[in-house]
């Protein structure tokens, strides 16, 4: 047996030590159906209409559907690039508005599973992309499910999407419970909220409830109001963003994207470089002393 995260994070220190900042958002709900991913697109879009270069990397393990909701129909994902048959460039999507998608990264959950060979071909893959973008956004799977929580606890970043139903709220904070001790910054939106009122009373429940159990204080970064535009973008396979500008949802997501840039000017010390939060990734799914 040999120390395999020993090897990998020298690897990673070796290949990725002059990558610039940048940061990396994993996206996450309590439970799913709560619209996890249409912020996960939608957000992607707004920051990049913004002037900020983005990477959505979809990673639901179980129900994989940036690419549906951003009408992209890619034949390939990572696990084609960890088997060697594409490079990394292969499986990067041009998405709406020019932001960059990888499919299905499913593979990011396998690591533990991998060959020694297998992960430094993931790695050198993601080496090659690792000065090109502003933010890293990473479409979660929901709930508390181990292989999830380890790609949240791997990103100083986490952004928790609820909406003002109990069992969401409950959800939610049960997440947040088992990240906030490796995430330097805990984001929460409330979506599907019928108006701001309503938005800001749930975020200060969970506000408070962390603040007193966790002794953490969470970011409120805003909210999405229930809009039924956002369902018929889906049917047409559109994001709603794009569809529909002026809708009530989409100037709710506008303002949540002007916010998380405005804060860029606070949060110096958030801002991982490539290296340390894929070495964090490695760290969290391959515990030292191998597998």
């Amino acid at each position: 047996m040999f120390d395999q995260a020993y090897k990998l994070r020298e690897l990673v220190k070796k290949k990725v030590e002059t990558s610039k900042p940048l940061r990396i958002i994993a996206i996450s709900s309590g439970k799913g159906g709560v619209g996890k991913t249409n912020f996960s697109v939608n957000i992607a879009i707004v920051l990049k209409e913004l002037g900020k270069e983005v990477l959505l990397i979809d990673a639901d393990f179980g129900l994989a559907n940036v690419d549906v909701i951003s009408g992209i129909f890619p034949k390939y994902n990572l696990s084609h690039v960890i088997s060697k048959e594409k490079s990394i460039e292969d499986i990067i999507f041009d998405g709406p508005l020019g932001i960059k998608i990888i499919p299905g990264a499913t593979g990011l959950y396998e690591m533990a599973n991998l060959s020694e060979e297998e992960l430094n071909n993931l790695i050198l893959a993601f080496e090659t992309i690792k000065s090109e973008f502003d933010f890293v956004l990473i479409d979660t799977g929901a709930g508390i499910h181990k292989n999830v929580v380890n790609l949240l606890r791997s990103s100083d970043e986490v952004a928790v999407i609820t909406t003002p139903e109990p069992t969401a709220l409950t959800d939610a904070y049960a997440v947040i419970k088992l990240i906030h001790k490796d995430v330097k910054r805990i984001h929460i939106v409330v979506n599907r909220t019928d108006n701001y009122k309503e938005a800001e009373l749930t975020a200060q429940k969970m506000i408070n409830a962390a603040k007193k159990f966790l002794n953490i204080d969470l970011n409120y970064l805003g909210y999405i109001l229930e809009d039924k535009v956002v369902s018929k973008a889906n049917k047409e396979q559109t994001p709603f963003y794009l569809r529909y500008k002026d809708s009530l949802s989409s100037k709710c997501i506008l303002n949540i994207g002007k916010k998380l840039i405005y804060e860029e000017i606070d949060l110096p010390t958030v801002k991982p470089s490539f290296s340390s939060w894929f070495e964090k990734l490695i760290s969290n799914f391959i515990p030292a002393g191998g597998k």
